[in-house]
Parts: structure tokens; C-alpha cells; sequence
């Protein structure tokens, strides 16, 4: 009877150790610590909405703080170069005509009505205009004028020919020596002349001095003023 109780004691014992192992090994894997799987997710995924940027991982940081540096300068660059077009078309709009220096055998031919024009003749070059409704000044001498376009002004200067091929120009010059009129409803004056020739009609030229040869056809007037 002992022998039989002893070992039943002894596989008592044995089922107690087991049981105890067991218990200490399902308690280790809940131990504290173990849960720190779960604080790191909630700290390594941020919860989308209000998120601070000191949190962000740096790689995050560093392309959020590019994109908002390249944002101004993008904009600064598309807005830039319309003010700066919208400037220079001002300043030029605001600049006089430019004077155009002619020399000895020299020409300028103006071919379109636009702002008065200015032309400088040094000791000769040539002048023709075969637009309408220009406004000419003339300042030094010339060698011709030719006038082929209507209803132009030319004031100024001095020339050595005036030829006048359209209608109803206005012309008042210096010393012409020689004036040809052949259109119509021209205007002619100038200061001093040896040679008129008019053809047409309705032209009127007057010369403050000089005693020119006449030569005229049609129903026109040359007088001295």
C-alpha cells in the first residue's frame, strides 16, 4: 500500500510541474513590454488630419520644405515677363519720331503715313515721298524733294529741286532754285526761286524774292508774295 501511494503522489507532483511550466510560459508572452508592437504602429503611422510636421519622417520633411520653396519662384517667373512686356511697350509708345541724317548722294524714300517725320539733309541727299498724308520737316540742305503721293505737308529746308507729281500738297520751304509743279490743287511757297515751271491746274506758287523764269499751263497762279 505504501509503495502504491508514493507513486501516486509522485505523478501528483510531476502534473503540478507540468502545470506550473505552462503557466509561466503563457505568462511571459503577455508580460509588460510585449505590447509594445501596437505603440509603435500608432507612433510610426500618423492618423491622417491634423498632423504636426516635426513628426513627419525626415524624408517627408525635406520634400514638403522643396515644394514650397519652388511655389514663389514659379510664380514670380510666369508673372514677370508680362509686366515686363507691358512696360517696354509703354516707353516705346511714349518716344518722338527719330530725325533721319541724310548726306550727299544719299536718298530716303517714305513709303507710309504714320507720326510727322524729321529729315536732316547735310550738304545734299534726296528725299521722295510717295505716301499721302505726311507731315514733313525739313531742316538743312537738300538736293531734291520729290513729291509724288496727295495731300501732304512739307515745311523747312532748303533744296535744290522741288518736283511735286500729286494733288493738293502744302509746301513751304526756303531757297529752291529750281520749282516744278505738275499736279493739281498744289500749295507752293518759298523764300527764293530762279525757275518755275506749273502744269495742271489750280496750283498756286508765290516766291518772296528772286526773279524767276516762268513757264506755266492750265489755269494756275505763280506771283511773288
Amino acid at each position: 500500500m505504501n509503495t502504491h501511494k508514493d507513486a501516486f503522489t509522485q505523478v501528483g507532483l510531476f502534473a503540478c510541474a507540468v502545470m506550473l511550466l505552462t503557466a509561466c510560459s503563457t505568462g511571459s508572452s503577455t508580460a509588460p513590454g510585449t505590447a509594445a508592437p501596437d505603440i509603435e504602429t500608432s507612433a510610426s503611422t500618423p492618423m491622417t488630419g491634423d498632423t504636426d510636421a516635426t513628426s513627419l519622417p525626415t524624408t517627408s520633411r525635406a520634400t514638403s520644405s522643396a515644394t514650397s520653396d519652388a511655389t514663389p519662384s514659379t510664380t514670380a517667373l510666369r508673372t514677370a515677363n508680362p509686366t515686363a512686356s507691358a512696360t517696354g511697350s509703354a516707353s516705346a509708345g511714349g518716344q518722338p519720331a527719330a530725325t533721319i541724317s541724310l548726306v550727299a548722294g544719299a536718298e530716303h524714300q517714305i513709303t507710309g503715313s504714320a507720326d510727322p517725320v524729321t529729315v536732316e539733309c547735310t550738304d545734299g541727299g534726296d528725299i521722295d515721298i510717295e505716301a499721302d498724308n505726311v507731315d514733313l520737316t525739313i531742316t538743312g540742305d537738300c538736293e531734291d524733294v520729290e513729291i509724288d503721293g496727295d495731300n501732304n505737308t512739307i515745311t523747312g529746308g532748303n533744296a535744290k529741286t522741288l518736283d511735286i507729281e500729286g494733288d493738293g500738297n502744302t509746301v513751304a520751304t526756303g531757297t529752291v532754285p529750281e520749282v516744278s509743279v505738275d499736279g493739281d490743287n498744289n500749295s507752293v511757297e518759298v523764300d527764293e526761286t530762279s525757275d518755275v515751271s506749273v502744269e495742271g491746274d489750280e496750283n498756286t506758287v508765290t516766291y518772296q524774292s528772286g526773279d524767276p523764269a516762268i513757264e506755266t499751263e492750265g489755269n494756275n497762279s505763280v506771283s511773288a508774295a
